[in-house]
């Protein structure tokens, strides 16, 4: 049988009567190589078939910052994080943000880039601007995060030819890889903490849009966790429209209705309207915190949502599409979930001993074999 035999950089430069490293420039869109160079290049690749060896284009790539050496270095190749968050609050103002920025930032030095920040608004709006300036100044790698969730943060439009990655569910409209924490997962692990340090009627309380930004997973995992209890143990969940717009009414209309005895909270200010019907946390009411800000952080139960690892997945899906040149959207796009880690508190004590097992439903087995160790 006749082998194929791989077309490489030599054959294509010997052919153009440049050098090798000239060819190399030009698949990566270097602009110090000409227009007319570039477009015979690429006729020839396309011709010959010339298919990059994404192992050796990740070596080279290592070399040519300089390995570990170059993390600080000025002339590391930049990553852009692309934002649309806009007035009257800038996405630094958010906890969240930062720690899945600082992610990113740490992660991006180790693997020889700098990040810098590109803003939708600074450029009017106008996405072909910012292609522009990335392109002008050789920029392949784009890292889409902090948009908001109004309309500001549509595609950007001018994808084609850059490698793209999407951070946690901002600019959800583009279809790029992503990386974001694990909502159903960290979910379900903290209801699992609940029901084991003896809590009977565990119930979830997040804002109605927070909830639809993770694609209804959140309440998806709490309905599916349900399935698990027997029916006089099961809640409906709390999902006001508005985080403070549910009112005394509302809230305590619902816990009359199912009668929790432990809350899992996101954002939602549970603890004035529970202090308004004479309950005390955690005397009257266990309360854990789906993601604990750093004000809870020692002291409230809850997940760490180990959002700077999130970041950093992000960052890693820009490079890997760099090293593999793949450019653009993703016709099958992937996601790489981050699991968060459950944290005890002095807002959720131990209620004596575990939930009986004699309290769960048979056919689901047991809930504490699926609490993490």
């Amino acid at each position: 049988m006749e082998q194929i035999q791989p077309v490489c950089l030599a054959q294509i430069a010997q052919e153009l009567g440049v050098a090798p490293s000239t060819v190399s420039r030009a698949l990566r869109g270097d602009p110090r190589i000409g227009e007319a160079t570039t477009r015979r290049v690429q006729e020839i690749v396309r011709r010959l078939g010339y298919q990059p060896n994404p192992l050796v284009s990740a070596l080279m790539a290592h070399r040519r910052r300089g390995g570990a050496a170059a993390k600080a270095a000025e002339g590391a190749d930049v990553m852009a994080l692309v934002t649309s968050y806009g007035p009257p609050e800038d996405w630094r103002t958010k906890e969240v943000c930062r720690w899945e920025f600082e992610g990113i930032r740490q992660r991006a030095r180790e693997l020889g880039f700098r990040v810098e920040v590109f803003s939708v608004q600074d450029y009017g709006g106008e996405t072909a601007r910012l292609e522009t300036t990335l392109r002008a100044r050789g920029i392949r790698g784009v890292l889409l995060g902090f948009s908001r969730e109004n309309g500001e943060g549509s595609a950007p439009g001018f994808l084609e030819g850059f490698a793209v990655a999407g951070l946690s569910a901002y600019f959800p409209r583009t279809t790029v890889h992503r990386a974001n924490f694990h909502g159903f997962f960290n979910v379900q692990m903290a209801l699992d903490h609940m029901r084991c340090a003896g809590y009977r009627r565990p119930a979830l309380v997040v804002p109605e849009l927070n909830n639809r930004i993770s694609n209804n997973l959140w309440s998806g995992a709490f309905l599916d966790w349900q399935r698990q209890l027997l029916p006089a143990d099961r809640c409906e969940p709390f999902i006001p429209a508005e985080v403070g717009g549910s009112g005394l009414g509302a809230f305590d209309a619902w816990l009359d209705r199912n009668g929790p005895d432990a809350l899992l909270v996101y954002k939602v200010a549970v603890r004035p309207l529970l202090a308004a019907r004479g309950w005390r946390v955690p005397e009257d009411m266990g309360l854990a915190y789906l993601y604990r800000t750093s004000d809870e952080m020692g002291a409230a139960a809850g997940v760490d949502g180990n959002l700077s690892a999130v970041g950093a997945a992000a960052v890693d899906l820009v490079v890997e599409r760099l090293y593999s040149n793949q450019f653009g959207v993703c016709e099958h796009p992937k996601e790489v979930l981050i699991k968060g880690v459950w944290h005890d508190g002095v807002t959720l004590p131990t209620r004596g001993t575990s939930v009986p097992e004699t309290s769960r439903a048979p056919h689901l087995g047991q809930v504490s074999a699926q609490v993490p160790q």
